[in-house]
């Protein structure tokens, strides 16, 4: 994102899941970010993310999978012989040049993620 670079940031994406699965969904979905893999979730527990059944199947999730198959829309199928742990909760974080976390956005569903404009403002705030 043009935006992101010129406000001096750049983004990196975590996985905490299995490498096989990681290089698949980077495939899958064309992201053009670097990915580290962190598979003893050492960065993982350093954010305090947790884990959560109630959050990730929740009704919301639940909704949108309704809604999505009811539309006929193809939903994601997890990859074979691929078994990462679907209950962890995500997050989005900036810091600064320095290592110091200036933005901490720890996610509350699975599909719980800041805006592109919220990220944005606190990466020029830095």
């Amino acid at each position: 994102m043009d935006e992101i670079s010129s406000a001096g940031g750049y983004i990196i994406v975590v996985s905490f899941g299995l490498k096989e699965g990681a290089e698949r969904w980077l495939n899958d979905t064309k992201c053009p970010f670097p990915m580290v893999l962190d598979t003893e979730r050492q960065i993982y527990h350093a954010f305090g993310l947790k884990r959560s059944v109630l959050k990730v199947w929740g009704v919301e999730s639940l909704v949108y999978y309704a809604e999505a198959m009811h539309a006929g829309k193809p939903l994601p199928k997890p990859y074979e012989n691929v078994h990462d742990d679907t209950q962890q909760m995500g997050g989005d974080f900036i810091l600064d040049k320095n290592g110091i976390v200036r933005f901490l956005y720890p996610s509350k569903t699975n599909k719980d993620r800041p805006s592109v404009d919220l990220l944005l403002s606190q990466l020029k705030k830095i």
